[in-house]
Parts: structure tokens; C-alpha cells; sequence
């Protein structure tokens, strides 16, 4: 009894999203939209979109070695590229070790760049948002990302 009113209260808290995957990521729903001058550019260039997303997470004190340079555990990288006219992208996680699951402790953390494919160019075009946080929180509802021109000078905001 008391693990479903545990559960319940997750749930209409917010805390239980989409079920993990047999690996223990969250899909999580990006939707990338342009600023106009992007749209243009990019369409004039048949250029594409690059999301890139990384998983970690902070290690268990017993797990402590297997950690990174910036003392995480690293998850796994995962890369989609997308039509230069944006729209959605679903994030569901690289293949991993499900051994370093057990190495972590707290919730898997995600980190999301969005740049364009350097198809028509060496250098980056894009300028946006980004994501850089809890992959529970992320993963609570479908994210919008939005993107400019470098050359904009347009602020970007970090998610969650």
C-alpha cells in the first residue's frame, strides 16, 4: 500500500516520465526551430542540423577510477542529423555498458548541442540553445531548442 501511494504521488508530482530503456535512458523529444535568416541560409546552402547528445553521470565513491577528466562517467555519445529546416528529433540513448549504470550515483545527466553540418562550410553556422542537466527533468516533456545564425548575435538560453 505504501509503495503505490509512493508511487502516485510520483507520478501527479511529475518525477515518473516515459519508462526508462532496457539500457536506463529516458527518451527525451527535441524540436529544433529556426530563426528566419537560419531557415534561409541553411535552405540556400543545403545545409543540414547536427544534434549531438552526451550521457554521464557522478560516480559512487567506489567507482571513483572509472571516472572521466571532468570526474563523471561517461554514458555514451549519441548524434542525429536532420533536415537544414529543424523539426523534432527523439533522443533515446547510445548503447552502454549496463555496468556502469551501478558506477553512478544520483540521475543519468545529459548534455545537448545543436550545430549545423559543415556541409557548406568548415565553421559552424549556429547559434543555440542547449541542454545541460538531470536526464529525468530533461525528459518530463518535449523540449524546444531554438537556433540563429551565429552572425546574429542572438542570446541562447541552457535547459532544463
Amino acid at each position: 500500500m505504501k509503495f503505490s501511494i509512493a508511487i502516485a504521488f510520483a507520478v501527479l508530482a511529475g518525477f515518473v516520465t516515459e519508462p526508462a530503456n532496457a539500457a536506463g535512458f529516458q527518451p527525451v523529444d527535441i524540436t529544433i526551430v529556426l530563426s528566419p535568416r537560419a531557415a534561409a541560409t541553411l535552405s540556400k546552402h543545403k545545409e543540414a542540423i547536427i544534434v549531438s547528445a552526451s550521457y554521464s553521470g557522478d560516480p559512487e565513491k567506489s567507482a571513483e577510477k572509472h571516472a572521466d577528466e571532468i570526474g563523471r562517467i561517461d554514458l555514451g555519445t549519441e548524434e542525429h542529423s536532420m533536415p537544414g529546416t529543424g523539426g523534432t528529433v527523439r533522443l533515446t540513448g547510445p548503447k552502454t555498458d549496463e555496468e556502469k549504470f551501478g558506477w553512478i550515483k544520483g540521475p543519468v545527466l545529459i548534455n545537448v548541442n545543436v550545430y549545423s553540418a559543415r556541409k557548406s562550410s568548415q565553421d559552424n553556422l549556429l547559434n543555440c540553445d542547449f541542454i545541460d542537466g538531470p536526464l529525468p527533468q530533461v525528459a518530463k516533456a518535449p523540449v524546444t531548442l531554438n537556433c540563429s545564425l551565429i552572425a546574429e548575435n542572438k542570446s541562447t538560453r541552457a535547459l532544463p
